[in-house]
């Protein structure tokens, strides 16, 4: 029975190798993005090295003298421990030829064994000396550094700053990395002679010792409501797919079950025939059944362990590659042995049951019978079609009742998904029965669809596995351009989207920031100033204007005292604009020019009373001074990047009044839109006034890059559906071969043929088409509702796809039909 099933439901030939590809090719790409994953997922080694070096725990601070206290502390408490100070910067300014450029500043004893790892040296050496730098290789690359220029803080070009080595972040090839000499950050301000700009920084220590020296120094650091980073915290932050890569082997065994069904029930035709004869001397109709399991078994005995080992190989052959494309090292290499033993088992056994459910004929009727009568699944499909519905409408009443429940509600949605796309599939028949009776325009498209109607379960098998392979893909599609659209229209920032502003924390004259801001936009875009009130003698003090502390209103609910948020200046009605994100009413603009305060956060104001708050010192040791004002307005609903902003507004004259002096902190301009090259454009337009671009704040909107395994998915799957559909349309057309044969006998051409195949190829494609796109938008409805994420699809992607997934199609079956159909007669008739 075993070399029956192989040679009957297998085939040979272009058959077996067709179904073969077939089964393996779920297995295959499920390997190769798991093995792809778990090499560029870093480990959590890399992660906690790449951040703290060799040190077991890290700790920083916003003021160096916190951390040179906590430093001195620990020495004290926890005898034997290591303390290592690094002071760094995500936004130093460093002046290259003729501009500025932000780099990722550290300075630290690059010796001690506590940074170890932090850096690869590729050339030169570390700085051990003030004056020396190192920079990465990427900076050099792109501005054409070498050992020996030199590469000055923008603040202090004349001080030393000589390369000395180059280096590269192993987690981050391509980032701009400047490493000083301990203690240069702190050295800037005594050395040269250029004006210094306030440079905001972290003042870190890491820390190594014993178990219990940890444990002691995370006490002395909490109590001081400071937070130490450990390596047993960056393992606990790893996903679960970053844990379990093998988990990504999952949808390819689905796949395959899908797959196999569609597969085997595409061999059944011929299968039936050679069945009956069987039947015909002798042969039982159980050993039959056992006969077409016996076959898919050792299919996929074959092609699944393929499958993985081609995909496992893939993966690795691929790992060289890798770090050109996500600019990182890769992680350590995993062969996944387990996950991948447990999926071989678990697609053998898919793949069997498959044949088992798509091996079952009609009930009651001889196998002589049937070898004469083509199933109908109408009746089947009438029993089946109210079953799945009634199984998606108990998924959806799930996915209602716990929608509290993310996890469960999601899971609940997506199944009554799958069980009314599994539905829909039941009735394809139905459609090709329909389609066959309105094909009456050319003779090729009537054969065609009239064959599909005489047989539909080879042209629905192809379909439902096309179906499945454009569900997922466009499932993918659907989760991408949601999820880019919901973080768009959910962000909350400082500044609206697409706004930018220039901050003058380098003491830059406001009226000419603005004019040179005015030239990197387009005519008529709006450029306000962004203002608030100050003490005038803290002005005085100030190292600049714009670092001068502002006054703010005080938290006005119960519980929050404390809190305080920034009084902003609003003179007219086009700064109310840039800054609110809307026109004023009139009731708002009133009361503003009535010289009251305008309150756009509620928690700030009780009845028409506010409380001002002025510092009473730049550093903050001195208590603030608090005054109750009457008269407030709430102003009308503002979103809530504007509540982040400021809490309330007044015009320049009423602060006056209040004893206050203004102060221009920042120009903001808000165009249309963004152009490509606008950080370009800005650097051009703002240099010459000594703003910088670490002092320009472009409000590009959230970082809504979906994970890179997500784009990893995406490409997997067209490769799934170009793949797919190269296999089922080259099967359908191999078992439509007898016909083909019987119908050039009659007389039609070889072109007539040609287009037969092809109008068959574009059916499968246009239904598995349509039901992909629709299954893929409900997939990804199911998986957005729970969570309140509105379903937004790229439609040029959606019809991109549509339209390869028809060119293909008619490639295919071009390609597909039969060349020397005259010579082959009477060996291919049977």
């Amino acid at each position: 029975m075993h070399l029956v099933g192989r040679r009957t439901v297998v085939g040979r030939g272009g058959r077996r190798i067709g179904l073969l590809v077939l089964l393996a090719l779920p297995v295959l790409l499920a390997t190769l993005a798991a093995g792809v994953f778990a090499s560029v997922a870093p480990s959590a080694e890399q992660r906690a090295t790449s951040t703290m070096g060799r040190a077991d725990g890290f700790v920083s601070h916003a003021d160096p003298e916190v951390t040179a206290g906590l430093a001195k502390e620990l020495r004290q408490r926890v005898p034997g421990i290591t303390v290592l100070e690094i002071d760094s910067n995500s936004e130093f300014p460093v002046w290259v030829k003729d501009r500025t450029v932000a780099v990722y500043y550290a300075d630290t004893d690059w010796s001690s064994p506590l940074a170890d790892g932090r850096y690869r040296l590729l050339e030169g050496q570390f700085p051990s000396e003030s004056g020396e730098i190192a920079v990465s290789r990427a900076l050099a690359d792109d501005h054409g550094l070498s050992l020996g220029d030199s590469l000055p803080y923008r603040w202090k070009r004349d001080a030393p700053a000589r390369i000395v080595g180059l280096v590269e972040s192993p987690q981050a090839h391509a980032s701009y990395d400047y490493l000083a000499a301990p203690g240069q950050l702190r050295a800037w301000p005594r050395t040269g002679e250029d004006s210094t700009n306030v440079v905001f920084s972290d003042y870190g220590l890491l820390l190594a010792g014993d178990a219990g020296q940890m444990d002691t120094a995370q006490s002395a650091i909490g109590e001081q409501e400071m937070r130490l980073e450990t390596r047993a915290g960056f393992v606990a932050s790893r996903t679960m797919i970053e844990r379990e890569p093998a988990l990504l082997l999952a949808p390819g065994i689905v796949v395959l079950g899908v797959m196999a069904a569609g597969a085997f029930a595409l061999r059944m035709r011929r299968t039936r025939t050679e069945f009956a004869i069987l039947a015909g001397l002798g042969v039982p109709d159980r050993d039959l059944r056992r006969a077409a399991v016996a076959g898919a078994v050792s299919a996929s005995v074959i092609a699944v362990p393929a499958g993985w080992a081609a995909g496992s190989l893939l993966a690795l052959a691929v790992r060289p590659v890798l770090p050109h494309v996500t600019d990182k090292d890769v992680a350590p290499y995993d062969p996944l042995l387990a996950g991948g033993l447990l999926t071989i088992l678990l697609s053998v056994a898919v793949a069997a049951l498959a044949a088992v459910l798509t091996s079952r004929y009609p009930a009651g009727l001889p196998a002589r019978e049937r070898a004469r009568t083509t199933p109908r699944g109408g009746k089947r499909a009438r029993l089946w079609a109210p079953a799945l519905c009634g199984l998606a409408a108990l998924g959806i009443a799930v996915a209602v009742t716990f929608q509290d429940d993310e996890e469960i509600s999601a899971a609940a949605a997506v199944s009554a998904i799958v069980f009314l796309a599994a539905a829909a599939l039941t009735r394809v028949g139905d459609a090709l029965r329909a389609l066959a009776r309105s094909a009456d325009r050319t003779l090729s498209a009537r054969i065609a669809l009239r064959a599909f109607a005489r047989d539909p379960r080879r042209p629905v098998s192809a379909i439902v596995i096309g179906a499945v392979a454009l569900a997922l893909t466009i499932g993918i599609l659907g989760t991408l351009s949601s999820v880019t659209a919901q973080g768009r229209a959910t962000y909350v920032g400082s500044r609206h989207l697409d706004q930018v502003e220039a901050l003058l924390h380098g003491g830059s004259d406001p009226g000419a920031v603005e004019k040179r801001l005015a030239t990197a936009f387009p005519e008529g875009t709006p450029i306000v100033r962004g203002s608030y009130p100050v003490d005038e003698e803290l002005l005085a003090a100030s190292v600049t204007p714009a670092l001068t502390p502002p006054w703010s209103v005080a938290w006005a609910a119960n519980g929050n005292e404390d809190w305080t948020q920034t009084l902003g200046i609003v003179d007219d009605g086009k700064t109310f604009a840039v800054l609110t994100g809307r026109t004023w009413s009139p009731r708002e603009r009133k009361a503003l020019e009535d010289g009251r305060i305008l309150v756009v956060a509620p928690e700030y104001i009780k009845g028409d009373r506010v409380t001002l708050s002025r510092p009473a010192s730049l550093n903050g040791e001195k208590p603030e001074i608090r005054r109750e004002i009457r008269g407030a307005v709430l102003s009308d609903p503002v979103d809530a990047t504007t509540r982040t902003r400021a809490s309330a507004y007044i015009t320049s004259r009423a602060a006056r009044a209040l004893g206050a002096t203004t102060v221009d902190y920042s120009v903001i301009a808000s165009p249309a839109g963004l152009a490509p090259d606008t950080e370009e454009r800005l650097v051009k337009a703002l240099e010459p006034v000594d703003v910088v671009m670490s002092d320009v704040r472009i409000e590009t909107g959230p970082e809504t890059t979906p994970s890179s395994v997500w784009y990893l998915m995406l490409g997997l799957a067209l490769a799934a559906v170009v793949t797919v559909l190269g296999i089922t349309i080259t099967s359908s057309a191999t078992e439509l071969r007898p016909d083909l044969v019987r119908l050039h006998r009659i007389g039609l051409s070889p072109g007539t043929l040609r287009r037969i195949v092809v109008w068959q190829s574009l059916t499968i494609a246009t239904l598995a088409a349509l039901l992909g796109i629709a299954a893929g938008w409900g997939l990804t409805a199911a998986r957005n509702w729970p969570v309140d994420i509105p379903v937004v699809m790229d439609w040029t992607a959606v019809s991109t796809v549509l339209a390869l997934t028809l060119v293909l199609a008619a490639v295919y079956g071009a390609l597909a039909a039969p060349r020397r159909i005259g010579n082959t007669l009477n060996r291919t008739e049977t």
